[in-house]
């Protein structure tokens, strides 16, 4: 495989920057597409010449060499396109000052016109006389974008002008306003009809750039597919591949091909003559077909006119009936109708089962008040009869308990006054006891003092006088205990008396305290009893409650159910009404259509007896086209034979060529296949050493990580190689 120098081809952009500079020819055209002509560089001033100077793919290396130069000539294209967009740019801004110098020199001969129309100058102040101008052009955008910042200044200045102007009349100064506002229009008018001028050239010298360019592209096309210029620059590579004893051979080649003096050979003669026949005969075959042709189409044209002429002269209803129009008319018009009474239709029916659903609902919501008010009567009729029985009970518990407890209070009361009374009539025995046992012993005492009496007869007077002393001291002791025994008795009774006072005081006062604790009692059963049946009446009332809360919910859920229900349906039926307004909306608009329609037909008709008068006047401009047409044809025929009687030369002229030049061809076909598969072209370069295989060779190096050239066994990476075209 030849390899190819890197350096030439990897070299930086200022390098061949310097490079183009300096080898660039003077008079080279920028417009030109084809890498330009240079000199190769050669080894001078005694260095080394390159290995592969005389290697048989020198010419591969200049050729890339070359190539690599062209993409840089592309690159200075694009920066050349660069820079004429930005003198666009530029030419964009000078048009925009060449409209503000053109603007304001109309302006400035607008102005010289006004005080032309004024005939006079004053230096006096105008700023109490004002003067109705057109100057400001404020229905121009272009004089208020350029003018805005001097408007004032010219105001004052035009004001001051016609300060001491003779006063005109009315008619006069409305003629001077509306002359100033025409000559502000035509000024503007000149001015835009400059700007379209300035606009046309500058077109037209792009439009002759432009036409210079397509021009001379065109002849490179031309030139480029020329068989002529693709044979010379083929011998002219096959010359510079051979350059020994090539140049002979073509040119004995080209003695032979052409003969002496530019005298035609008899083979030619018979060619050229054969050409000529087989160019007439497919003229005149041609010729012959369109005859056939033209008759046939004007034995059908005349049938169809004539028929056309009768079904013209009068159209029926069936012939309107026929026609497009009254066909989708008429569809559109039973498709309108259909929907309309299908939407009918559903209104209706909607209707009824709304109705029908509010009926149920009432009816459902009326059952169920009536069902709940019976309950809820039930109810409360069980609720006071229960609550009567209990009042009942709890009055006569409470009776029975105060009649208790008034009894035990007495009874007790009556239990310690017994007590007491019984403690009392103890004493009382006991004192008696003791009283009787002293009457027993003063009566013993009185008896033996009766006895002593009957012996007192017998006893001295020292006897009795002693027994005396003894019964005088005796009674005096009597005396004595009887009176302690009153004080002792009075105080007795006294404590007695004052004891069953206070205990006859604590018996009432507690009767007192029982009966208002009886009372207390009563109360407090009472507000116990009012506070249970509160509490009874609470949670029946809670329970009422949330029985009534559920019953609620559920007629709220079922009200909600129903009302979705009714929005749905008054939804449909909302929809059903505006599809019923659009319907007729579409009905009238197809009613005004048809009426417009209608007028449409009438001008129709105007139109087509137009078009036929235009038609007569057409036919001739149509037979002459035809026969223009027909005379074209049999050109094409006759260039068509010429062609093929051209492609069968050119055959010849290529099989003779390849039979002369195969071992050339061969010779290139190996020197452009790569080395390595020998299947594919070469169109990869390695750019480390400048060696081009093909691009699956290289790739599968790259995948198999055998990153070396074949030839150089020099390392590359995944970056270090790029597509060429040879």
């Amino acid at each position: 495989m030849p390899a190819v120098e890197a350096t030439p081809v990897s070299s930086s952009e200022s390098g061949l920057i310097k490079m183009e500079d300096r080898k660039r020819p003077a008079g080279h055209d920028q417009n030109d597409a084809a890498p330009p002509s240079k000199r190769q560089a050669t080894a001078v001033n005694g260095n080394k010449p390159h290995p592969d100077a005389d290697m048989p793919w020198k010419d591969d290396l200049e050729r890339f060499t070359k190539d690599a130069i062209w993409r840089q000539m592309q690159e200075f294209k694009r920066e050349k396109v660069t820079l004429e967009s930005k003198v666009k740019e530029m030419s964009k801004a000078a048009t925009f000052h060449q409209d503000h110098l053109r603007i304001i020199d109309a302006w400035f001969k607008q102005l010289i016109d006004e005080v032309k129309i004024l005939f006079g100058d004053s230096d006096a102040n105008g700023k109490d006389h004002p003067f109705q101008t057109s100057l400001l052009f404020e229905d121009n955008e272009n004089f208020q974008k350029h003018l805005k910042s001097r408007s004032s200044d010219i105001k004052d200045t035009i004001s001051k002008l016609i300060a001491n102007a003779p006063k005109a009349t009315q008619e006069v100064s409305e003629l001077q306003s509306q002359l100033t506002k025409k000559l502000a229009e035509e000024r503007v008018t000149l001015v835009e009809l400059e700007k379209a001028i300035s606009e046309r050239q500058q077109f037209e010298e792009q439009l002759e750039a432009a036409s210079l360019r397509y021009m001379m592209a065109e002849k490179k096309l031309d030139r480029a597919r020329s068989m002529t210029v693709a044979k010379l620059e083929k011998q002219y590579i096959l010359g510079a591949s051979r350059p020994g004893g090539d140049g002979s051979s073509s040119a004995t080649r080209e003695e032979t091909a052409t003969p002496v003096n530019g005298a035609a050979s008899s083979p030619e003669k018979n060619s050229d003559l054969e050409e000529a026949y087989n160019k007439t005969l497919a003229v005149s075959q041609k010729q012959r077909e369109q005859l056939d042709t033209l008759e046939a189409e004007n034995a059908k044209l005349t049938s169809e006119i004539t028929a056309l002429n009768v079904k013209n002269s009068k159209l029926t209803d069936d012939d309107y009936a026929h026609t497009d129009l009254f066909k989708q008319l008429k569809s559109q018009y039973e498709d309108v109708i259909k929907r309309v009474n299908h939407l009918e239709a559903l209104n209706v029916q909607l209707r009824e089962e709304a109705g029908k659903l509010q009926a149920e609902r009432t009816a459902y919501r009326n059952n169920m008040d009536a069902e709940k008010q019976k309950e809820i009567e039930e109810k409360d009729a069980q609720l006071q009869k229960a609550e009567s029985d209990l009042a009942r009970i709890r009055n006569a518990r409470d009776e029975l308990l105060a009649e208790q407890q008034m009894r035990k209070a007495t009874q007790e009361q009556e239990s310690t006054a017994a007590s007491k009374a019984q403690e009392l009539a103890a004493a009382r025995e006991a004192q008696i006891e003791s009283l009787e046992s002293e009457v027993e012993r003063l009566r013993i005492q009185v008896d033996g003092l009766k006895d002593d009496t009957a012996e007192l007869e017998g006893l001295s007077v020292e006897e009795l006088r002693t027994k005396y002393q003894n019964l005088d001291r005796q009674y005096a002791m009597l005396n004595k205990e009887l009176t302690s025994m009153q004080t002792v008795c009075k105080k007795y009774s006294s404590l007695a008396s004052q004891k069953v006072a206070d205990i006859s005081a604590l018996e009432e006062k507690a009767q007192r305290l029982t009966a208002e604790k009886s009372k207390a009692d009563q109360k407090y059963f009472a507000a116990m009893k009012s506070k249970e049946a509160r509490d009874a009446e609470v949670r029946t009332l809670r329970l009422q409650n949330l029985k009534s809360s559920d019953i609620i919910s559920q007629l709220k859920d079922a009200e909600a159910a129903t009302r979705s229900l009714v929005a749905n349906l008054e939804k449909q039926i909302a929809e059903g009404k505006e599809a019923l307004i659009s319907v007729t909306t579409k009905y009238r608009a197809s009613q005004q259509q048809n009426a417009e329609n209608v007028v449409t037909i009438d001008g129709l008709k105007a139109q087509v007896a137009e078009l036929k008068s235009l038609m007569t006047a057409k036919d001739s401009t149509l037979a002459s086209t035809s026969a223009a047409c027909r005379k074209a044809e049999a050109e094409v025929e006759s260039l068509k034979s010429t062609l093929s009687d051209t492609k069968k030369s050119l055959e010849n002229w290529k099989t003779k060529s390849l039979g002369n030049s195969s071992s050339e061809y061969e010779m290139l076909r190996t020197l452009a296949l790569c080395t390595v598969c020998r299947r594919n072209f070469k169109n990869t370069a390695i750019k480390t050493c400048g060696h081009v295989f093909c691009k699956d060779c290289v790739e599968e190096r790259q995948v198999s990580r055998s990153r070396k050239c074949p030839n150089c066994n020099k390392s590359f990476g995944s970056n270090d190689y790029m597509h060429v075209t040879l």
